[in-house]
């Protein structure tokens, strides 16, 4: 599984436009928003990924946001629909780990849909309390994780 896909920061226009569109497809227009709600105020204090495979075609797409010196934030995470469940979230999300690591960060925090929530807890996140009600009709859950040299290899 992991020889046939590559992470990657997106660095040319056309991937940055890829990024923000399978982004867009997943996270904001099932229900029914504009592609501007994509982006928002940190996407400049965030480390975007992209994965990619072997035909260089975008799967997945996440984002390290930088909190603090010892807090990082995963968002937008967003695998292609007919590949959720396929191992390429937990793919990303061990990298997002590992970079946050390099990065001298200490824990990862995010808000999950309830829907994902099974996810980050598979991946040794632990739900913190609830979070904020997204378009009115999402419920999302505070979830943290404390991270350590260890921390990605611990799930391979």
């Amino acid at each position: 599984m992991n020889s046939r896909y590559k992470i990657i920061e997106p660095n040319t226009p056309s991937q940055w436009e890829n990024y923000f569109q399978l982004r867009y497809e997943i996270l904001r227009k099932p229900w029914g928003q504009s592609p501007d709600s994509t982006k928002d105020e940190s996407e400049d204090i965030s480390v975007h990924y992209l994965v990619i495979d072997e035909f260089d075609d975008i799967v997945g797409a996440g984002r390290l946001q930088l909190n603090t010196s010892e807090q990082g934030q995963v968002r937008s995470m967003a695998i292609k629909t007919n590949l959720q469940g396929s191992g390429i979230g937990s793919l990303l999300l061990r990298h997002i780990e590992t970079q946050a690591i390099k990065k001298g960060l200490k824990e990862i925090i995010l808000d999950a849909r309830e829907n994902a929530v099974k996810f980050y807890i598979k991946n040794g996140y632990e739900i913190t309390g609830p979070s904020y009600l997204l378009f009115g009709i999402i419920p999302h859950f505070a979830m943290r994780k404390y991270i350590t040299e260890k921390t990605p290899s611990q799930q391979a």
